[in-house]
């Protein structure tokens, strides 16, 4: 049974954050800096810290994070650029109540502080005033998502034939994989650079939110296939799709 609540945890999460001198700035980001957080949302903390205390921070979160609830599960996220990402799962809190926290350094240029990006995030600690709200240059993000295009296009040409070729096989599970991975990500791709090309990253996440609903279920339509006929005709409706929004 979950005995810890959102309430609670952000609560512990704000004290061992201002409590901690080499935290310079931290805000609530993700569902809650939009209008679509629900009982499901996990907290999203992003941290400023002094650029040699990314460590010693790490620790002195976990370290109240166990004193509210032992730590049933962490998971690095490695490979990131300008952050260090870590996500906990603790016992006594509901598991989707995780806690994806994102370390920064001080030094480092990336804060996502775009609004069109990243909401409005709730600030809970900024003592250098480093959390200034941030625009996209609309004009010179657009010019990178029409450029994106021409790579978009050729890509889609080109391995078309791998799902059909996989699906001629008879081989349903690698023809579906392609068809997903080689056909409908890159059309989701056109279509968010038709529809929000400043949200063109997300891919396959916040369609409902991101896409006119008419959009949403046709998309969900062609994501489930029952068969390899069925394969065939929305592979096709889909490249037809995809030439359709690029055009």
């Amino acid at each position: 049974m979950s005995t810890i609540n959102r309430t609670q945890l952000i609560a512990t999460l704000r004290q061992a954050l201002e409590q901690n001198p080499a935290v310079c700035a931290a805000w609530e980001g993700g569902s809650a800096a939009f209008t679509y957080m629900d009982e499901l949302s996990d907290v999203d903390a992003v941290v400023v810290v002094e650029d040699d205390a990314v460590a010693a921070v790490f620790d002195a979160v976990e370290a109240a994070l166990a004193a509210l609830s032992p730590i049933d599960l962490r998971h690095d996220i490695t490979g990131t650029v300008g952050y260090q990402q870590r996500f906990y799962r603790l016992r006594d809190a509901s598991p989707f109540l995780v806690v994806d926290l994102v370390l920064m350094r001080r030094g480092d240029p990336l804060l996502f502080r775009e609004v069109e990006l990243h909401g409005k995030g709730t600030t809970w600690l900024d003592r250098y005033n480093l959390l200034s709200t941030k625009h996209l240059d609309a004009q010179a993000d657009l010019a990178q998502a029409m450029a994106r295009l021409p790579a978009l296009r050729a890509a889609f040409d080109m391995f078309q034939h791998i799902p059909t070729k996989e699906r001629l096989r008879g081989r349903a599970v690698e023809a579906l994989s392609f068809y997903h991975a080689m056909t409908l990500r890159p059309l989701v791709e056109a279509l968010r650079i038709r529809h929000c090309p400043h949200l063109r990253n997300f891919g396959l996440r916040y369609l409902d939110r991101d896409l006119p609903a008419d959009v949403v279920a046709r998309i969900r339509e062609l994501m489930f296939v029952s068969d390899l006929d069925d394969l065939e005709r929305k592979h096709a409706q889909a490249q037809a799709w995809f030439w359709e929004t690029v055009g």
